[in-house]
């Protein structure tokens, strides 16, 4: 835990720093402008995404299959929310529309897919996830004509050095003031009805056991 953040604030951000890496990824490869793409977005990870990449002032579009949760989006400061079918084309074309200057997938499959063919000449997709599918399906074009960036996050074996560092950052300058709307205490005798929603991809936010807060 470091000093800025409380045990609770640490317990929330949790996976979602696999988040502030995807941020830290956009803003070493200069993403400063234009659309970014969250996919997952009230997901424990997408959710932290978004607020953070709002925090870091670009313009946040985040795409879910929760209509119901544009309210909770907008709160985290989503830009705009689209469906999941918007960033999920299945008509076969090699490249689509460009519109993404940068995208965090936390999805993969044809959604990271999708992203990649709508990425703008030099942008950026930061993929962190495959609850959709590990596959990826496309052609070398988005790399090869309009130069798009494809970086892989790794949270697992990460150096500790550069571990610290966006920990530090977390609790200071990319601390978000949100992380109460990200996340609910439950009781351990309650936490079977969450996970069944994790497993149903019905679940919003993070889930913080509650008897562990001391």
């Amino acid at each position: 835990m470091c000093a800025g953040l409380n045990l609770r604030e640490s317990m929330v951000i949790a996976r979602g720093f696999t988040a502030a890496q995807c941020g830290d990824a956009l803003v070493q490869h200069g993403v400063d402008s234009g659309e970014v793409l969250v996919t997952g977005a009230t997901g424990g990870v997408g959710s932290i995404a978004v607020a953070l990449l709002s925090k870091l002032g670009m313009t946040v579009v985040a795409a879910t299959g929760k209509p119901s949760a544009a309210g909770y989006l907008h709160s985290l400061g989503a830009a705009t929310v689209i469906a999941r079918g918007d960033v999920d084309d299945r008509s076969g074309k090699p490249l689509l529309r460009e519109r993404w200057a940068g995208v965090v997938d936390t999805v993969g499959g044809n959604m990271l897919a999708t992203a990649l063919k709508a990425t703008r000449y030099g942008g950026v997709v930061a993929a962190c996830g495959h609850v959709a599918s590990p596959s990826l399906e496309l052609t070398v074009y988005p790399f090869i004509l309009r130069g798009v960036k494809l970086l892989g996050i790794d949270s697992v074996n990460l150096p500790i050095a550069a571990r610290r560092v966006l920990w530090e950052r977390l609790a200071s300058a990319w601390k978000l003031d949100v992380l109460a709307q990200i996340a609910r205490d439950v009781a351990l005798a309650d936490l079977n009805p969450e996970i069944d929603a994790i497993l149903r991809g019905q679940q919003q936010g993070r889930v913080v056991l509650a008897h562990t807060l001391v």
